[in-house]
């Protein structure tokens, strides 16, 4: 069964935290965020979240016999990665396994004139690293792999909320994550090439969708990230993962990665990746 990294990873990314209450921006009249609720995450060492967690068939379907829990706890870095030093370590634990994960996360919040904060965007160090570490890990039981070089990694933007003048996006808005033309890997199989373009992109889905958990209304906003890995110049794999952000609480409420498969033409080998689901439950 295919490693879930990527939706680790990903959940990453994405917070556990203490958070102010959202307030709506509709109090001027010609404030362009009129009518829309404001999202100001704030992480918070030591904030804890369990969650439901299931794989994910082929129709993505829950597997109820794969069901499981899955904590995530956020702790204050303490040194600098590239520019920044405002990072969390989010740490995983999944209690099917006891197998651990750690990514590095933070929030590009932001205060205007008036004093009120927004969170502009997400971020996770080497999203679109790991992720291709991930596929090549894939691609590895194929047969006699070459493996290619790929860039290091840097801070991914995996949610994005509002421009850089704190105007809110609309909903639908997409954003390059890595280069724009993707990254070109080539690998060889068993003497074969085989060339793989990679191109992610991160889009704002929806904003304002409401999710139960721990018995309670939680207002989310929704984000995807899409892997998008083209073989041979014509076979396309996407791997896509959906995520729902809350600031009360601050965190990932919810997050599916899909299931997703296909053949390679000429080598004639099958390539799946499993899905996962994740679900929030409970917080302290």
């Amino acid at each position: 069964m295919m490693t879930r990294q990527l939706t680790t990873l990903l959940l990453l990314a994405l917070p556990v935290l203490l958070v102010l209450p959202g307030c709506s921006d509709d109090d001027n009249p010609t404030d362009p965020n009129q009518g829309a609720q404001q999202i100001n995450v704030r992480l918070a060492s030591g904030d804890t979240f369990t969650y439901d967690r299931w794989d994910l068939d082929q129709d993505q379907q829950k597997m109820e016999s794969t069901k499981r829990k899955y904590e995530v706890k956020f702790l204050r870095g303490s040194s600098m990665i590239s520019q920044y030093n405002d990072w969390f370590y989010r740490i995983g634990k999944d209690f099917s396994t006891n197998e651990r994960d750690t990514l590095y996360i933070r929030t590009e919040t932001r205060t205007r004139p008036d004093g009120s904060a927004y969170t502009k965007d997400i971020m996770a160090y080497g999203f679109m690293y790991q992720a291709l570490q991930e596929f090549i890990a894939l691609v590895m039981p194929l047969g006699q792999v070459g493996v290619p070089t790929i860039p290091g990694a840097n801070w991914d933007v995996i949610a994005s909320f509002y421009d850089n003048d704190g105007t809110i996006l609309p909903v639908g808005h997409e954003w390059p994550i890595g280069p724009e033309n993707g990254i070109l890997m080539n690998f060889t199989i068993d003497g074969t090439q085989l060339p793989v373009t990679a191109i992610f992109t991160g889009k704002y889905e929806a904003r304002e969708e409401k999710i139960t958990a721990n018995n309670q209304e939680i207002t989310t906003w929704k984000s995807s990230i899409t892997a998008q890995f083209n073989l041979l110049g014509s076979v396309e794999l996407k791997l896509k993962v959906n995520m729902w952000f809350s600031d009360n609480p601050s965190t990932i409420v919810k997050v599916v990665q899909e299931s997703v498969e296909t053949t390679i033409p000429i080598l004639n080998l099958p390539f799946t990746v499993d899905g996962d689901q994740q679900e929030l439950i409970s917080w302290i």
